[in-house]
């Protein structure tokens, strides 16, 4: 029961509790550029679980096996890393580029700055910033550990995707006034939306 207790927790706290775009401000890029329309931000969303899930357990396991034994793991980790994550981005490009050729136009120049996508990246490393929620092998997670919580990541970060868009949606024919329309108003919905992210971790105690 207690095992089963901390990975719901390390699911909740990195999906919703410490959510990598409203609470971290980390890869706002997309967030901004592709949550236009809900059939963009579902895509991105599911891009960005594929790739963010499989780069964190592909890097664990070569952070661990290779780097980590070699005593290269902290000054080669970000190309290492970067490199993983960059063939995953090349094959989901490839896939979508065949299976939906209007989504992949849709996603434009986002798709493969998936690749530099710091919301990726730092999900993969040992950590953010002194005083940030750390991730990964900032813990010493295991395997299963940092596979859970980054799953929860990247879950949170479609969920915080989709609902912006949603949210977008209804601003279009909402009575805005002129001079708020398009990027100032959606810099304050996101603000809005980050204040309850934020009080969500504040009730938590973090």
């Amino acid at each position: 029961m207690e095992i089963f207790q901390h990975f719901a927790l390390l699911l909740i706290g990195g999906a919703l509790v410490n959510n990598i775009l409203l609470t971290r401000f980390i890869g706002l890029c997309p967030f901004f550029g592709v949550s236009s329309s809900m059939e963009t931000s579902f895509g991105m969303a599911g891009a960005v679980v594929f790739v963010m899930t499989l780069a964190s357990s592909a890097t664990w396991v070569f952070y661990n096996v290779l780097l980590e034994p070699l005593g290269v793991g902290e000054f080669l980790y970000i190309p290492a890393f970067i490199l993983v994550i960059a063939a995953l981005v090349q094959f989901v490009e490839m896939y979508l580029k065949k299976a939906s050729p209007g989504l992949y136009r849709s996603l434009g120049i986002f798709l493969p700055l998936i690749t530099t996508n710091c919301a990726v990246l730092a999900t993969a490393t040992e950590a953010v910033k002194p005083g940030f929620f750390k991730m990964n092998m900032a813990y010493g997670f295991g395997f299963g550990e940092a596979l859970v919580y980054t799953v929860g990541v990247a879950l949170g970060f479609g969920f915080a995707l989709m609902s912006f868009a949603a949210l977008r949606d209804r601003l279009e024919v909402a009575p805005v006034p002129n001079a708020m329309k398009g990027t100032p108003m959606a810099f304050v919905t996101a603000g809005l939306l980050s204040l309850g992210y934020i009080g969500l971790g504040s009730w938590f105690g973090l």
